[in-house]
């Protein structure tokens, strides 16, 4: 029974490019794949026990995409690092708790999906998959997505649902080849400032904190059929004890007390806040970043990492002024409001006191609501 059974493997792998084993039990790849595997191209290994993969898988030369989601991996499978050729990696469902720095081994990947592992991080080495389309790492336990995944300049979608994360990188809102951005059910305190520079689909179902969003964003997620009635479920109004130090407001809303007012934290990027009454000139620090910003070769003349980071990270924001649209990036003037087409709180930012005070809120819709610097 067992010759018979080996000689149906090896008839298989003769006779295919792509093998469905999946459902097989499978703690060892079968031998026989060593020798008569060279012309597997995929390999579909769902639901078995397999702990290690062999050395010798790197002998199937033409192997571009292997699927291994619900076994019992503990490490990553270093030993696919030889394949020249992959292009799709599934690894869900199994038990990696790292993904080594040397991932960047797999040049050609374009598909790697993560789901359903105990990820704390992401190794800055993930950024060197130039060829990278698709990436997913939901249900892990992130508290982090690292700026440069905005780097990444061939993704296209990026899922990172059911995880810790507070905040969504800035750069990200520059990548112009992002399509879809899922973050539901995570613990998102904001959204970007800045639109996306693309027409991303974006879904943040399920995060009880984000009670707000700019006016840049709101504008895009309306011109893409966003509606909140149906997108966001059960926005909290209090606070909740922060390790950070990010400024929070305190919005008023007539005739009710300061407990029951609503609770808003901004980007962590975001140092200074003022109101349309507070005559302060914009500090040289954050006029040097705008005139950096806007320097053809900016990168090029910059020496202190901080200086590199916040040029690569882009701005935080556009001034709102029509006349302007000056980059903002640690200090703004700043209105908040309701509008018609959402339950969320808006907010809008500008780069001088001059600009917030020749902007009409009415004639955008805003109805404007007074603010405090909140203190725990």
């Amino acid at each position: 029974m067992e010759d018979k059974n080996n000689n149906d493997i090896i008839e298989e792998l003769k006779n295919k490019s792509v093998l469905h084993w999946n459902y097989r039990g499978y703690k060892n790849l079968p031998c026989e794949l060593e020798l008569f595997g060279d012309k597997i191209e995929e390999l579909y290994l769902k639901d078995n026990n397999i702990i290690k993969l062999p050395i010798w898988i790197n002998k199937l030369i033409n192997l571009r995409n292997i699927y291994l989601s619900d076994n019992k991996l503990i490490d990553f499978p270093i030993e696919l690092y030889d394949n020249k050729k992959l292009s799709v990696l599934n690894l869900s469902c199994n038990y990696l708790k790292l993904i080594p720095t040397t991932i960047n081994n797999l040049r050609l990947l374009t598909n790697l999906n993560l789901d359903n592992n105990f990820l704390t991080q992401l190794p800055p080495a993930i950024k060197e998959l130039e060829y990278l389309v698709y990436l997913s790492i939901c249900k892990n336990e992130l508290t982090i997505l690292p700026e440069w995944i905005g780097s990444l300049k061939k993704l296209e979608t990026l899922l990172i649902d059911n995880n810790y994360l507070e905040e969504i990188p800035n750069r990200l809102t520059l990548l112009s080849t992002l399509k879809t951005l899922s973050i539901c059910s995570n613990r998102l305190k904001y959204l970007p400032l800045n639109s996306f520079i693309s027409q991303v689909n974006i879904c943040f179902n399920y995060n009880p904190d984000l009670n707000y969003l700019s006016y840049p964003m709101l504008s895009q997620l309306l011109e893409l059929g966003w509606d909140d009635e149906k997108d966001i479920i059960s926005n909290s109004n209090c606070v909740k004890k922060s390790s950070n130090f990010n400024i929070k407001l305190a919005v008023k809303f007539n005739d009710m007390s300061i407990e029951k007012n609503k609770i808003i934290e901004l980007p962590r990027q975001l140092f200074g806040i003022f109101k349309n009454y507070y005559n302060e000139p914009v500090s040289l620090w954050e006029l040097s970043l705008r005139r950096l910003y806007q320097t053809d070769n900016a990168f090029e003349l910059l020496k202190p990492d901080i200086f590199h980071k916040l040029m690569l990270n882009g701005p935080i924001s556009v001034c709102l002024s029509n006349k302007c649209q000056q980059p903002i990036f640690t200090e703004a003037w700043l209105i908040v409001g309701t509008t018609e087409e959402s339950s969320l709180l808006v907010v809008a930012l500008f780069c001088s006191q001059k600009c917030l005070c020749t902007f009409d809120p009415q004639s955008y819709g805003i109805n404007e609501l007074p603010w405090e610097i909140y203190t725990e």
